[in-house]
């Protein structure tokens, strides 16, 4: 499903690389690089590969695209679960397609969680015109006081399906509770395009 969006993202910095990789664990492998500010819009390129230079209709390189919060994102009321929409725009000279799960890591107060997927929705291919956008939902469980660890996430480390380039977009919602070694946590991660 891909809407129109006007939302613009950083300049490229990623060498190019073959096609190929296999689809994302959950973890986008760290937070190095540029944080990005305060901002839904902002991004920044973290990892060193990935391709400026698609065109047709060949996977979606993060070098193409652009990621911005979707208005609407976060829990609805203090305390319960919410969902942050993460919107995609394909920036590139063409249709791109994309199937599966981003890796998101979540990353404030010097630790990083990288997010499980949501295994009961099943993923479809996307195709992505140019100028056109598709997103990704992530599920988070607030942190309450009594109820566990606090994560306070201040950044989101996004690594698009079958790539290894990264981007980072701010987090501007309440803390969240840590259960990085929960079998069934309570934040995680949807595949592309199930919106």
């Amino acid at each position: 499903m891909s809407t129109n969006s006007g939302s613009t993202g950083s300049t490229p910095t990623a060498a190019p690389t073959a096609d190929g990789v296999s689809d994302n664990s959950a973890s986008s492998g760290g937070a190095s690089g540029s944080s990005g500010s305060s901002g839904s819009s902002d991004t920044s390129q973290v990892s060193s590969t990935g391709s400026g230079a698609s065109a047709g209709s060949g996977r979606c390189h993060t070098a193409d695209l652009s990621f911005a919060v979707a208005p609407g994102s976060g829990a609805q009321s203090v305390g319960s679960a919410g969902g942050v929409i993460i919107k995609m725009t394909n920036n590139g000279a063409g249709t791109c397609t994309m199937k599966g799960y981003p890796g998101v890591d979540l990353v404030g107060g010097g630790r990083t969680w990288s997010l499980s997927r949501q295994t009961s929705v099943t993923p479809h291919a996307v195709t992505v015109a140019q100028g056109h956008s598709t997103s990704f939902t992530i599920t988070y469980l607030p942190f309450a006081a009594g109820d566990g660890q606090e994560l306070d996430v201040k950044t989101v480390v996004i690594t698009p399906p079958n790539d290894t380039t990264s981007a980072k977009v701010a987090w501007d919602f309440q803390p969240v509770l840590l259960q990085d070694g929960a079998t069934h946590p309570g934040t995680y991660v949807g595949p592309v395009g199930a919106e």
